[in-house]
């Protein structure tokens, strides 16, 4: 369900997709939230996939993550692979 909101869906496009009520999708976002702290939705997503309870494939396709990347710009696409070649207790 973390996943979905990562795409930007609604509570009810989520509860359409899912078969369950708006109510039952507030609940389970709400526990999540809770149960990682998070203050909101996009805190939610972002500590998530920290916490490897969403997998990045689950929110973007490899296409969508090149797009996104190219659209940022050289400098930062640099900075983005320095930082992916650091070990992750340096990144830290």
């Amino acid at each position: 369900m973390v996943s979905l909101v990562g795409r930007g869906l609604t509570n009810q496009e989520i509860g359409r997709q899912l078969c369950i009520t708006t109510s039952a999708v507030k609940i389970s976002l709400h526990q999540a939230s809770t149960k990682l702290k998070a203050r909101n939705r996009a805190q939610l997503v972002i500590l998530a996939l920290k916490k490897g309870a969403v997998d990045l494939r689950e929110l973007y396709s490899l296409e969508e993550v090149a797009d996104l990347l190219a659209s940022l710009g050289p400098e930062a696409t640099e900075t983005i692979a320095q930082l992916m070649k650091q070990k992750p207790s340096q990144s830290r």
